[in-house]
């Protein structure tokens, strides 16, 4: 089962509805839906109007939420047929209102596991495996966000480009899985030393890139050195880093891509310079 379709379907899909206010109108419907199975009486069939509410608490809210609205469901569209005129037994009501639930439990059931592969299969596309961390598609849209908000309030942000130091040397001398462990202690340890409103991600092979919001230069390389000083007692072995490093205002028509080449570039200066060095610059953009 799949409630992907595309374009404006999936954008209803993707909305960020609050919980409790999912749950609320899933409740609103359930109501409604009832009082006009009641009104149009036994021979207008209403059964299928009450995945509506089913469905809403199930993808929005959750399993449990959901088979909590399908059990009500299953109970209100059995009440709502025993209370007209007609000669059907009590245990027909109740077989009927069993099995709504069951169908209607089933449906919230298959909703919610095609919501959780829907964003398991969006985390994937929007995180580097190896490390945990962000991906460059998902740290150019976070960080394009952060930009546009730092130039409207004239805030200062800092753009660090890490590259790890002799992870080919590491992989040639203790094999690929060593180079890998390397990567993710690497993150592991920047995850403790840049701060929860950094945007970190992993751009590709040894390199990294960090967004420090609302950051000037001093600020940034007191972040930056202190990361720099972890890594040198990493475990199982120390981990050196080449780092460029520009803070300042965000000017105008500056997207982040612009951003990432320059301190890119600071950082290939670092490099150059014998590795394991930070080469700074109190702007965004070279002059």
């Amino acid at each position: 089962m799949s409630l992907s379709g595309g374009g404006r379907w999936d954008a209803w899909l993707d909305r960020d509805v609050p919980p409790s206010a999912a749950l609320g109108a899933s409740v609103a419907v359930l109501a409604l839906i009832a009082l006009g199975d009641y009104l149009t009486g036994p021979y207008l069939v209403f059964a299928t109007f009450y995945l509506v509410p089913v469905v809403i608490a199930a993808w929005y809210v959750g399993r449990r939420p959901a088979l909590v609205v399908a059990a009500a469901a299953g109970v209100v569209g059995a009440l709502s047929t025993a209370l007209d005129p007609g000669e059907v037994t009590a245990p027909v009501y109740v077989w009927n209102g069993v099995f709504r639930f069951v169908t209607y439990a089933f449906i919230a059931v298959l909703v919610d596991a095609e919501r959780r592969a829907r964003a398991a299969i969006s985390a994937a596309s929007q995180t580097d495996l190896m490390t945990g961390l962000p991906n460059r598609r998902q740290f150019y849209a976070d960080a394009q966000r952060e930009l546009d908000r730092a130039r409207r309030s004239d805030g200062s942000v800092a753009v660090a480009y890490l590259d790890v130091d002799d992870l080919k040397a590491r992989n040639d001398t203790y094999g690929h899985q060593a180079g890998d462990e390397m990567l993710i202690s690497f993150a592991e340890v920047a995850r403790r030393c840049f701060r929860s409103t950094d945007l970190l991600a992993r751009l590709g092979g040894d390199e990294f890139c960090v967004l420090l919001v609302d950051a000037d230069l001093a600020e940034a390389e007191a972040v930056v050195d202190r990361f720099v000083a972890a890594l040198a007692r990493a475990e199982p072995l120390p981990i050196r880093v080449s780092v460029g490093l520009a803070a300042g205002p965000v000017p105008a028509g500056v997207d982040i891509e612009d951003l990432v080449h320059a301190a890119d570039a600071l950082m290939y200066d670092a490099k150059q310079s014998g590795k394991g060095r930070r080469c700074t610059r109190p702007t965004l953009l070279a002059s």
